[in-house]
């Protein structure tokens, strides 16, 4: 899972995991760690969303109104 996810890891990145898996548990703490090791802070979606004077598009990306 980690090899998929590294590669395209940046800031703003937004990891969608499915926790219905015995995969995604297993995962879960190694994938945190290793996002922590490079650098990165995990943050709750709803913190890298603008809420004001924004709307997101049908790609999902926010476009300033």
């Amino acid at each position: 899972m980690w090899e998929r996810i590294e590669p395209k890891l940046e800031n703003g990145s937004i990891i969608l995991m499915h926790n219905g898996t015995e995969n995604t548990a297993n995962s879960l703490d190694m994938i945190i760690t290793n996002i922590k090791n490079k650098g990165y802070n995990i943050v709750p979606v709803s913190d890298l969303i603008y809420k004001e004077n924004y709307s997101i598009d049908n790609n999902g990306v926010q476009c300033k109104q």
